[in-house]
């Protein structure tokens, strides 16, 4: 019995198990208050989980999805003002820790956001990566957030595309990388999925996509680990879906595959920072960082 107690406790020890919870709903512009009150109800029935996540935009809604365009810029002069800063401290005062998706504004400027909530802070993460029918100023800066998880970082739908950021983002520490989206349904969910296989096992970390679901948008949200299993998805539906994770398979599998110790940074930097900038690509590196850093 004492060898089966102590073999039990060691087991808890060796795992870092985090419950995970993906709200895949869609933005009601028809009630906007519901609509709030239905996201604070999914908040409060799993407060007790370690991350609660929703997608792109959902608090506050997609300006290309509202008619007229620019009708969505217009309500967030006159009556969307408070609703972040009301829900941030739901939030606080439930001691949850969530992911949503909403707009800022800043004068006449729009930026797609995700914002990370607990009880000690608020941290926010500006898309970087905007599509080309999308009109946010894009963010300047890859971050990584402080969470009772450890550290975990946020992507915004169109960023899932560049594999960069995620390198970027687990090389910052990020264990579990979070992507909220709202994918329309015309857009394969098999690409999605390869695209998050690829960024889950090339850097050996935990991925949650977090989608709005049908008709217009295509759902499918899921739950990848470090070797790029698929451990849970969704349908095209408006669903609350969960998993427990254990964080500790991260070190286990770089443990196994030692991809970080053999990175060749010195070997591949030159050719990235060049692709797409033909003006520096016959300049010596320490010349192409004094170009970048005058350009920015």
């Amino acid at each position: 019995m004492k060898t089966s107690r102590v073999q039990n406790n060691m087991a808890k020890k060796s795992k870092r198990l985090k419950k995970i919870c993906i709200a895949q709903i869609n933005y009601s512009s028809k009630n906007i208050q519901k609509h709030v009150e239905r996201i604070k109800n999914i908040i409060d029935q799993y407060r007790d989980y370690d991350l609660i996540v929703f997608p792109e935009l959902i608090l506050h809604g997609h300006p290309s999805h509202e008619r007229p365009e620019g009708f969505l810029y217009r309500k967030m002069k006159v009556m969307y003002s408070e609703i972040s800063s009301d829900l941030y401290q739901f939030v606080r005062t439930l001691d949850a820790r969530v992911i949503i998706g909403e707009l800022k504004r800043w004068g006449e400027r729009y930026f797609n956001v995700a914002t990370y909530i607990d009880k000690n802070s608020i941290q926010s993460y500006t898309k970087t990566h905007v599509h080309w029918t999308e009109n946010f100023i894009p963010g300047r800066e890859l971050k990584t957030f402080d969470s009772p998880l450890g550290k975990i970082g946020i992507t915004i739908c169109f960023d899932a595309s560049f594999s960069e950021v995620w390198r970027v983002l687990a090389l910052k520490g990020a264990e579990l990388i979070v992507n909220i989206s709202a994918v329309p349904a015309t857009f394969p969910v098999e690409y999605m999925w390869r695209r998050f296989i690829g960024a889950a096992i090339y850097n050996q970390i935990f991925v949650v996509y977090a989608n709005r679901p049908g008709p217009y948008f295509s759902g499918h949200s899921a739950i990848f680990n470090p070797e790029g299993d698929k451990l849970l998805s969704t349908g095209s539906r408006q669903t609350i879906t969960e998993a427990t994770i254990d964080l500790n398979e991260v070190q286990r599998w770089r443990d196994k595959e030692k991809i970080y110790a053999n990175r060749r940074p010195l070997l591949y930097r030159r050719e990235i920072i060049n692709l797409h900038r033909p003006e520096l690509a016959s300049l010596q590196p320490e010349a192409v960082k004094s170009k970048l850093a005058i350009a920015h």
